[in-house]
């Protein structure tokens, strides 16, 4: 009985010890959570990508329409890749249409590749994609930021992990400055939403 009880010994240690590491799991699980509902943002539309040389910018987290998620990552010489995601409904047909101007000159152009769609313009290209009923749009600069690096931006793009969502998500609410600020409100103009045209219909939320 004596090396019995030695024996088990160890299995039950293993035991308590797999159930501590789940309840935490948990626990952190939660409080992601609440921290992504605190800031605004369903937890669900946190993603996040992998592109080599290119970091998160934590400043650039935010709400994009009314629960989404936007976020930007830095790279060499200037280049930011932007990914922004929402709930909008993509049509891919009609969402992705040419824009023309009053002279019926082409603005913008846009073209399937695989689950992806590419727009392109004369100063952005951003790549579309849907997952799990949100839209995913990654784009960026031509300029600093090539198709073939902005094509591998949108093909790692994944719903972060714990450990992902812990590195991207404020732990605070910006200094106790209120609701972070939105990603997807231009600098200028009249304040509204950026909807770029062509990649959504509908609303969020």
């Amino acid at each position: 009985m004596v090396h019995t009880r030695s024996a088990l010994q160890p299995l039950l240690l293993s035991a308590l010890m797999a159930l501590s590491a789940c309840g935490t799991q948990s626990a952190n699980g939660a409080a992601l959570e609440s921290r992504a509902r605190s800031l605004g943002i369903a937890p669900a539309m946190v993603y996040v990508t992998d592109v080599p040389d290119y970091s998160v910018a934590l400043q650039s987290v935010g709400v994009i329409g009314d629960h989404g998620f936007g976020v930007s990552y830095s790279g060499p010489e200037g280049g930011t890749i932007e990914l922004r995601v929402d709930e909008r409904a993509f049509s891919g047909p009609v969402g992705c249409a040419e824009d023309t101007d009053a002279a019926g000159t082409v603005q913008a152009t846009c073209e399937q590749e695989g689950n992806h769609w590419y727009r392109a313009t004369s100063t952005s290209h951003s790549y579309v994609l849907e997952d799990a009923g949100s839209v995913i749009r990654l784009s960026a600069d031509p300029g600093t930021v090539s198709r073939d690096v902005l094509r591998q931006a949108a093909e790692h793009v994944h719903r972060a992990s714990a450990e992902e969502a812990a590195h991207v998500l404020p732990s605070e609410d910006r200094d106790g400055q209120g609701q972070p600020e939105r990603g997807d409100l231009p600098a200028n103009g009249d304040g509204a939403p950026r909807d770029p045209a062509g990649l959504f219909a509908g609303t969020s939320g």
